[in-house]
């Protein structure tokens, strides 16, 4: 083959594995899986300063750093949302294609390097590497560095020729193991992987110089130095550390151990792993044509394993097939990744062994026939990955809800549709904590590129934001299913609303929105029936307020629905509903919340009211640091009645907090306007509420 023809075919198979990777990037995934929500909450902390060697979000499991570090330089370079994220993962997978090629060039020549390369290249398994925003997508391209620094350092090429050792290929080969441990708990395998294979070459007699033990002296000194971070936090707290996995993981019975090897064996050639995150189906590694070349690869490999190349891709095919086999009884693709590099270069070593035995059976030309069948094999794999990957593994539902596709189309609507209309959001769950520890709210903005679109978040099940006073806005619901959860004391507020075609989401989705007017004689409609006192001081009588009513930190209560204080009420039955209206001034507080307490009077004459509640409602339902001048937002508060509380009446007071409601110091102060905004006490009493016996 000349070079001419070696640097077509590669570039074209380069070009072929770019497009499946490359095509839908932003959209295939669907979203972001828990696994890369965990990345990129590691990656922003790192962005914020908040640096260490492992990372835990609490669910279990510890993720190193050195992916989350790489992924913040990536993403300050290209940009953060669904694409952003994707470029280190995107390039990872290219650069291992080329390092792929060029080891398997090295070791084995051209042929045996093409077909490695084209089987990866259009392998399912590649694929979805190079688009998860894990720490997994980078272990093939770590390992196959380590493999190539190997060789390079050994002069592995044909045969092991001798050479004085170079300081550089060594240097690289001890920054690399002792970097490993900060990537992936399946690459803590590299380190001893190099030892066994410097043995090997010592056992088998290759010619080394003497050199070489100084070296590796060398190699073990700058390692640990490069590893000592990790080892240092491994053993201070061996349980939250990654290594711990291994641990924790581990087969019970010798039966397991057995089962696993089996599986890890199995997922290469015959049965896949089941996640829908790491497999497209139960898909095995290979398909049966590319399994059989892996299987006459491996026996080769086996039969001449004096050969230093064979022992090195022996070597880490059992590293990564051995870890799989620990970690689990059943088929991990995560934890065989160490093993990913070689299984395509011992394809390739196995049609190279297909050809010598057409060859020697005097078959004319016998790559003709061979190299048919991989171009077969090549259509078939892509073909297939059109099916599988772009078609079934996209629309299913199992995927759709493990990446959070919902939010991920709503995404790609607020970054993709100029509009000069501000949007409302509707996410329930706004601040619960979900998978990685983060909300609704907090995925939606890591998918997003565009983020000077100016979005208000509320749940819509308690709470609304109403953008510049009520003017024209788009409402837009995460699912319009909600709307039917909302309390028509919100809902009320929707009739009217006109839809908006919105393509990607579901109808219903958006609406368009103006109140304006009907929130401005609502404003009037409070001023007349639903009046607002200052606190009395002592028995002093209180004084009605004039809404709307100022408070600290540039908000403003703008009235309440006085329904809440109708009828008399009954311990353990229906909640008080209180719906407060609230206008924006000034740009507000992350930690604000609104409270609404139920309180008692002393039996003293006169009465005196208490300060402790003996019913409550502590929350806020909107993001408030979101919120701009002029914005209105509605709070429904739910006030339940214990069943012990004794009948009495009760003061209904209202008024808001920073952080925490328990500490009085938080409470914002009422201002009083006519008395040039002085403090006039930290709550509103709008009413009293009768409680009778049930």
């Amino acid at each position: 083959m000349s070079r001419k023809t070696e640097l077509v075919l590669v570039t074209a198979l380069l070009l072929l594995a770019a497009l499946l990777r490359l095509w839908d990037l932003s959209h295939l995934p669907p979203g972001f899986n828990r696994d890369e929500l965990a990345h990129i909450r590691i990656t922003e902390a790192m962005k914020a300063g908040e640096v260490s060697v492992y990372y835990q979000i609490g669910d279990r499991l510890t993720r190193a750093a050195l992916f989350g570090a790489l992924n913040t330089a990536a993403s300050d370079l290209v940009g953060s949302g669904l694409l952003g994220y994707r470029m280190l993962p995107l390039w990872g997978g290219l650069v291992t294609l080329a390092l792929l090629y060029a080891l398997g060039r090295r070791l084995f020549g051209a042929p045996v390097a093409l077909i490695a390369l084209a089987a990866m290249s259009v392998n399912l398994r590649a694929v979805l590497l190079a688009r998860t925003v894990t720490a997994e997508s980078l272990v093939p391209l770590f390992t196959l560095l380590m493999l190539l620094c190997l060789a390079v350092a050994f002069n592995l090429r044909r045969e092991v020729t001798f050479r004085v050792p170079y300081t550089l290929p060594f240097a690289l080969l001890a920054a690399l193991a002792g970097l490993s441990g900060y990537l992936h708990y399946s690459t803590l395998f590299l380190g001893p992987l190099g030892l066994l294979f410097f043995l090997h070459l010592w056992r088998t007699g290759q010619p080394l110089a003497r050199r070489a033990w100084s070296m590796w002296i060398f190699v073990a000194v700058l390692a640990t130095i490069v590893a000592l971070p990790y080892l240092v936090s491994t053993l201070r707290d061996p349980e939250l550390s990654e290594a711990y996995i291994l641990w924790r993981e581990r087969p019970t019975t010798i039966g397991q151990a057995a089962e696993g090897l089996l599986n890890a064996a199995g997922g290469l050639v015959w049965q896949g792993d089941e996640r829908v995150t790491v497999n497209a189906g139960r898909h095995a590694l290979l398909g049966p044509i590319l399994a059989l070349l892996f299987i006459v690869g491996v026996l080769e490999a086996i039969r001449r394993w004096r050969d230093p190349r064979h022992t090195l891709l022996l070597l880490s095919l059992a590293a990564g097939l051995l870890t799989d086999a620990w970690v689990k009884p059943g088929v991990t693709f995560t934890a065989q990744l160490v093993a990913l590099p070689a299984v395509f270069l011992l394809v390739g070593t196995g049609g190279q062994v297909a050809w010598r035995e057409l060859h020697g059976r005097g078959v004319a030309r016998a790559w003709r026939p061979l190299t048919a069948l991989l171009l077969f094999v090549l259509a078939v794999n892509s073909w297939g990955m059109r099916d599988r990957l772009y078609q079934d593994w996209k629309n299913s539902p199992a995927v759709r809800a493990a990446y959070h596709s919902d939010l991920a189309a709503l995404a790609a609507y607020l970054d993709h549709t100029p509009d000069n209309l501000p949007v409302s959001l509707c996410i329930t769950g706004l601040n619960a904590p979900g998978d990685a520890g983060l909300s609704p709210r907090q995925i939606l903005g890591l998918m997003r590129h565009r983020t000077s679109e100016p979005v208000r978040h509320s749940d819509c099940r308690a709470g609304l934001v109403l953008i510049n006073a009520g003017a024209p806005m788009r409402f837009v619901f995460a699912d319009p299913a909600d709307r039917k959860t909302m309390p028509p004391e919100l809902a009320d507020w929707l009739v009217g609303a006109e839809p908006i075609a919105a393509p990607g989401l579901p109808a219903g989705s958006v609406l368009r929105l103006d109140v304006e007017q009907r929130l401005r004689d609502a404003g009037g409609r409070w001023g007349l029936f639903a009046p607002a006192y200052f606190m009395p001081e002592a028995d002093s009588q209180p004084v009605q307020a004039r809404l709307p009513v100022p408070l600290e930190e540039g908000l403003t209560f703008a009235g309440y629905d006085p329904s809440a204080l109708d009828g008399e009420r009954r311990p353990g039955g229906d909640p008080i509903v209180l719906v407060t209206y609230w206008r924006v001034d000034e740009p507000l507080p992350d930690d604000l919340g609104i409270y609404a307490h139920l309180l008692g009077y002393t039996q003293t004459e006169p009465p005196v009211l208490q300060i402790e509640p003996w019913a409550e409602a502590n929350s806020i339902d909107v993001k408030p640091g979101e919120l701009k001048p002029r914005d209105f937002f509605i709070q429904v508060s739910y006030i339940w009645l214990r069943e012990n509380l004794r009948p009495d009446r009760y003061a209904l007071t209202v008024g808001a907090y920073r952080d925490e409601v328990a500490v009085l110091e938080n409470h914002l102060d009422v201002l009083d306007a006519a008395q040039n905004y002085a403090p006039h006490g930290d709550r509103l009493l709008l009413g009293h509420i009768t409680v009778v016996e049930s």
